[in-house]
């Protein structure tokens, strides 16, 4: 891969993530890669469905079966609308599970993708939801593990400088844009 080709996947984010691959190579790659073990094992808590895939292999492509179904994992359980989810996401929760130690376990998927319609909904019940929400963009995930305590995610997840970082009582909000917590 080219630099400008990674450069365009930084650029179109979760659109680019079927048309281009990372490489360990690439100075666009974010610092948290190299903790990747391109592994991701993800239990849907609305869905009751469980994922074990390698979605990236040893020199940092990207599988795109692999992300067709973590994307189909991480869709709207409302609707059950699916959508591009950023490949960058995916990199930072394995990166956070490595770096936890909890390669065996696997991520609990309170929320991944959110529709306009489930965001509307949410913010209409109270839920206290962002209007533009990075679940809207395919960019955050809210999730928790189970034998990780929530303050070792948010902690290990807060060392990466990798986006937003949003401590609740049941889950952890992680997301790929710009660097915040609350």
């Amino acid at each position: 891969m080219t630099r400008r080709e990674a450069l365009k996947l930084l650029l179109l984010g979760n659109l680019a993530a079927p048309l281009f691959s990372f490489s360990p190579a690439d100075a666009a790659l974010p610092s948290y890669a190299r903790y990747c073990s391109g592994r991701l094992n993800i239990y849907n808590l609305h869905t009751c469905e469980h994922l074990s895939v390698q979605y990236m292999d040893r020199f940092g492509r990207l599988n795109r079966k692999a992300i067709a179904k973590l994307q189909h994992i991480f869709r709207c359980h409302h609707t059950n609308q699916v959508h591009p989810i950023s490949p960058r996401l995916y990199m930072l929760l394995d990166a956070v599970r490595s770096r936890v130690g909890a390669l065996d376990r696997p991520y609990l998927l309170v929320s991944g993708y959110r529709s306009k319609a489930y965001n509307r909904l949410l913010r209409e019940n109270g839920h206290g939801v962002a209007l533009k929400s990075y679940h809207l963009k395919g960019m955050a995930a809210d999730i928790r593990m189970d034998g990780v305590s929530l303050e070792d995610i948010r902690r290990v997840a807060a060392t990466f400088s990798a986006g937003g970082i949003g401590t609740y009582p049941e889950f952890i909000h992680l997301d790929v844009g710009p660097v915040r917590s609350w």
